[in-house]
C-alpha cells in the first residue's frame, strides 16, 4: 500500500513511521487524525520553547521516550 491509499484509508503512510532500513522513526498511532494530532502538539510545544525559551523544569514522563531526552540534554 502506498502514502496515498493509506491516507485515504485515514491511516498513516509506513513511510513516515519508518525509515528504509525498516528502524522506527516516528510514534506509532492507530490513525492519521491521532498521528497529525501529535505532530502538530509537538510543533507548537517545540515553537513555544523557541519563541519563549525553555522550562526550567521538565515533566520527564510526560515524554515519549525520556532516556532519548536526557542523553540529548548531556
Amino acid at each position: 500500500m502506498n502514502g496515498i491509499d493509506s491516507i485515504a484509508d485515514a491511516k498513516v503512510p509506513n513511510h513516515w513511521i519508518y525509515d528504509a532500513t525498516g528502524a522506527e522513526i516516528s510514534w506509532l498511532l492507530p490513525n492519521l487524525g491521532g498521528w497529525i494530532g501529535g505532530l502538530t502538539d509537538r510543533n507548537n510545544q517545540l515553537s513555544s520553547w523557541l519563541k519563549i525559551g525553555r522550562p526550567d523544569t521538565y515533566w520527564l514522563t510526560g515524554f515519549f521516550n525520556p532516556q532519548g531526552f536526557l542523553t540529548a540534554m548531556k
